[in-house]
């Protein structure tokens, strides 16, 4: 158990303990807006882009050297969804929130291909 008057500090009277620094130091100090601030570039990021996209197809080659073609391809197909950018305006009120998507969900498209 650790002794709580080690800082200055008892039980009975808990403001007694000297502080190293003052309460003014951690202030929030706003910084005009026309005026850079000291936050990092590219502080705000967002996730990274991983599409799954796959396809099965077949030709047949049919008489007169016409051929057929059928295939299947899925966009999208673990349906992840790609976030955008979250809102970089600090005076909007969805400032820092992601409110659209990128991409759209899970798309099939089925082709059928005849040439001569």
């Amino acid at each position: 158990m650790v002794d709580p008057s080690v800082l200055g500090r008892t039980i009975g009277n808990p403001d007694t303990s000297v502080r190293l620094l003052p309460r003014s130091a951690f202030r929030f100090i706003r910084a005009p807006m026309e005026m850079a601030g000291n936050l990092g570039r590219n502080t705000f990021r967002k996730g990274k882009i991983a599409n799954l996209n796959a396809s099965l197809g077949r030709t047949w080659t049919l008489p007169r050297d016409w051929n057929m073609t059928i295939r299947a391809e899925a966009i999208n197909l673990s349906n992840t969804p790609q976030f955008a950018e979250p809102g970089l305006n600090l005076t909007a009120p969805n400032f820092g929130q992601i409110t659209n998507t990128l991409n759209d969900g899970r798309t099939f498209r089925f082709l059928l291909r005849l040439g001569f």
